[in-house]
């Protein structure tokens, strides 16, 4: 005799799916999902956009930008993605499986660089895209990487004066000429992070007063007596502030094909260079102007 089946019963696996659908629905969380969180187009460009812009803002290039904003909104289930980054601008579209298309662009005001912060970020962006969590929690988790707090101020004071007076010390001054280029790195420095300063004058004017003034401070240790060679005090002073980093992140973008940001990094490090030889002459001509004869 053949066995007779019995057409009530139900494969073990559908069963299986079935109770992982009710239980799904009980939370609020849709079948499937488990540990891949599948949003919809606004909150994937929403926690794209915000993980793109901390990258920015923490002193990231722009190919780190881009390709991080991408891998996440495909993580997130995205079938089109366009993402373009300019160290000042990022403008982004997605485009859903249900056809939804979002995008946005968003305006980049200020960027520092910070190595702790950007590394957090770097990490949360390939936690992300490995395992997909409700916008909500990347946002808590962001929040809790914005707080993490720069290098003591007193440091900065430190790295400035051992800079400007290492390099005085090296361009063959003596150690007179590297106290006074302390004290003027110290001045810098203060200047940088005073909050009057950040808040109501823009990175450009920034350099052009601090350029001056370092001038200005440098024929002062020489007319008190405090310097002797005023050629060495304004290397030192001048060395540390030279855009050597900006330089060598605009060429990267250019060797990597990110003509637009690199170009704008060029030019930015170029005129920031220029500002600062122009502050140091107007301090030297305006002393010479005055009746003071050349010091040089």
């Amino acid at each position: 005799m053949e066995p007779v089946e019995n057409s009530n019963s139900q494969p073990a696996d559908r069963t299986v799916r079935d109770t992982d659908a009710a239980n799904a629905a009980a939370v609020g969380t849709p079948p499937g999902a488990g540990d891949a969180y599948r949003p919809g187009g606004q909150d994937t460009l929403d926690v794209a956009m915000e993980i793109g812009l901390a990258i920015l803002r923490s002193g990231g290039d722009v190919h780190r930008v881009e390709d991080s904003m991408t891998r996440i909104c495909r993580a997130y289930g995205a079938v089109r993605v366009g993402v373009f980054a300019i160290p000042s601008l990022i403008t982004a579209e997605v485009t859903m499986p249900d056809g939804e298309t979002v995008s946005r662009m968003c305006r980049v005001e200020s960027a520092y660089l910070h190595l702790a912060r950007l590394e957090e970020i770097n990490a949360l962006s390939r936690a992300v895209c490995a395992v997909p969590e409700p916008p909500d929690r990347v946002r808590e988790r962001l929040t809790a990487i914005r707080k993490l707090r720069r290098i003591p101020e007193w440091l900065c004071y430190v790295g400035g004066m051992l800079g400007a007076g290492g390099f005085t010390v090296f361009a063959g001054g003596t150690w007179r000429d590297g106290l006074c280029s302390a004290l003027i790195g110290a001045m810098i420095v203060l200047g940088q992070h005073h909050k009057l300063v950040r808040e109501n004058i823009n990175p450009m004017g920034i350099t052009a007063v601090g350029s001056f003034l370092s001038g200005l401070l440098a024929v002062l240790c020489i007319v008190c007596g405090l310097g002797q060679n005023l050629d060495t005090i304004i290397i030192g002073t001048i060395m540390p502030e030279i855009p050597g980093l900006s330089f060598g992140d605009a060429l990267r973008d250019l060797l990597c094909g990110d003509t637009v940001s690199g170009s704008l990094r060029l030019v930015q490090a170029l005129l920031r260079a220029l500002i600062m030889a122009l502050g140091y002459m107007a301090a030297l001509a305006l002393y010479t102007h005055l009746g003071g004869g050349v010091l040089l």
